[in-house]
């Protein structure tokens, strides 16, 4: 089933000079030869551009991708597809959603479709949310609940059994862009020129990353690097990951399945998406690049501009980076089912490597509690992929190799909700690259500063050049104390 065969908002139509042509939502306008429809105003002054593409990729015979594009105030089904689609963003904000399935025998298509209808709908809810927190467990319990009906549907139909999706879900509210994520999909963000990495894939290779006992680069040849922690209807319940960053004016958001971060590296993305303005082009582009990298696997984008008064303008040098919301535990509107136990699906996959040798592609679900990912040591996560149950399903290919991670470095853990603190850094070295906590936070320059906002917390800033020359310090950022880190040589 192709990308656009399976959204609900296909058979919407409108005559415009006699013809049947896709009718933009109220507000909306299209860029695709669509009827015009005036724009809703809106008292923030924020406006958007969206649009999704999904690809079927060079190998993979069906999509088991799903995206959504949607401005939850103004229509009751998502908006169309492949269209570019300029609006306002109302007091119910708009939502963005990318679904990778997992399966097999067409399975993962049920689980991403699935994903994409009940996210929607939960996150139109009854009306407009009361604020950011509102907004927030609304985006929390659109995931937990398609992950519950996903694995119920699967245990009512044994030739489902074991499909999932992963679910990475932006929604924007009062300037604020909130992220849900299960899995591996990804959301950057494209600010100054530089792309950054604002989720965490929840994969067995990042963990081991994090854990300090695999490299980046020894990721990209890592055995196991198709093996994610998570995924929605492989368990009754998942543990959402939820994430927050403020706009600024011309920001540019992609969401992408692992089809592209998984065959293209950071930094062509970022060449990309600097470069190209009109979104169906960038997205196409992106798609021949994944497909130039071998295509794999289905490739799906989905990308939105950000523009307005509403919003400021971004600070020299500063960039987003990954930061947890500090939402109640208690919050989730949706009853507990009992205790959560880990669980493996397995399923027998090719893997494309130069020795074009076979692997498996599993999800381990394991999580520790309703609204946060706790990221544990690689042994314990080694020990259950052993100990666990197996449910094995033969499925198409998954996962193509990865390329170089470059995620923003994890904050530490702020169980406390601390406010974020300005950190600038500087360092004497031209062309190198800023590492905070062991994660690569893009190129330094020479004449220029880094500006971050990172919760107080103990960190270690690097500076490494490609020789080898590494510059480092240890730095307590301390709550409310703006603080300067300069990373120089010793003198001798």
């Amino acid at each position: 089933m192709s990308g656009d065969a399976h959204h609900n908002g296909d058979d919407q139509s409108n005559a415009d000079d006699g013809g049947e042509t896709l009718a933009p939502a109220p507000g909306m306008e299209s860029r695709s030869g669509a009827a015009k429809v005036a724009s809703m105003p809106t008292p923030q002054g924020l406006r958007f551009t969206l649009y999704g593409k999904t690809d079927v990729g060079l190998v993979r015979e069906h999509n088991e991708d799903n995206y959504m594009v949607a401005d939850l105030g103004s229509t009751s089904v998502p908006l169309p597809r492949e269209e570019e689609v300029l609006g306002s963003v109302s007091e119910h904000g708009v939502a963005l959603a990318v679904c990778d399935g997992m399966g097999g025998a067409a399975a993962g298509e049920v689980a991403s479709r699935m994903a994409v209808d009940v996210l929607f709908h939960t996150l139109q809810g009854d009306g407009a949310p009361e604020g950011r927190d509102g907004f927030a467990r609304r985006l929390v319990a659109s995931i937990e609940e398609a992950g519950a009906q996903i694995f119920l549907s699967a245990k009512k139909d044994r030739t489902r059994s074991g499909m999932g999706t992963t679910a990475t879900v932006a929604g924007l509210v009062d300037k604020v862009l909130f992220v849900g994520q299960v899995g591996d999909s990804r959301c950057y963000i494209l600010r100054n020129g530089r792309l950054t990495l604002i989720t965490k894939d929840q994969s067995l290779v990042n963990q081991l990353i994090e854990a300090g006992q695999l490299t980046e680069d020894e990721a990209e040849a890592f055995e196991h690097s198709n093996i994610i922690l998570q995924a929605l209807g492989t368990t009754q319940q998942v543990a959402v990951d939820l994430t927050f960053v403020e706009l600024r004016r011309g920001d540019r958001v992609l969401l992408c399945s692992d089809g592209l971060s998984g065959l293209v590296h950071d930094e062509a993305i970022q060449e990309e998406m600097a470069r190209i303005g009109p979104l169906p082009d960038l997205a196409d582009r992106l798609i021949d690049l994944a497909k130039a990298a071998g295509g794999h696997d289905n490739v799906t984008c989905v990308i939105a501009d950000f523009d307005g008064d509403a919003l400021e303008l971004p600070e020299e040098g500063a960039v987003p980076f990954y930061q947890q919301y500090p939402l109640p535990r208690g919050d989730s509107p949706w009853p507990a089912a009992g205790p959560r136990l880990p669980h493996v699906v397995k399923s027998v996959v090719p893997r494309a490597t130069s020795a074009k040798r076979s692997t498996v592609r599993e999800a381990l679900s394991d999580p520790s509690g309703p609204l946060s990912f706790s990221w544990s040591t690689a042994a314990p996560a080694l020990a259950l992929l052993g100990l666990a149950a197996v449910i094995t399903i033969v499925s198409a290919d998954r996962r193509a190799p990865v390329g170089t991670l470059a995620p923003a470095p994890p904050p530490p853990a702020y169980a406390d909700a601390q406010t974020p603190v300005d950190v600038k850094v500087r360092a004497a070295l031209d062309g190198g690259e800023l590492y905070v906590n062991g994660r690569s936070y893009g190129p330094l320059r020479l004449d220029e500063a880094i500006l971050l906002r990172l919760p107080p917390g103990s960190y270690h800033f690097e500076a490494r050049e490609v020789d080898g020359t590494q510059l480092g310090k240890d730095v307590l950022v301390e709550s409310g104390r703006p603080t300067e880190v300069v990373l120089i040589p010793p003198s001798d």
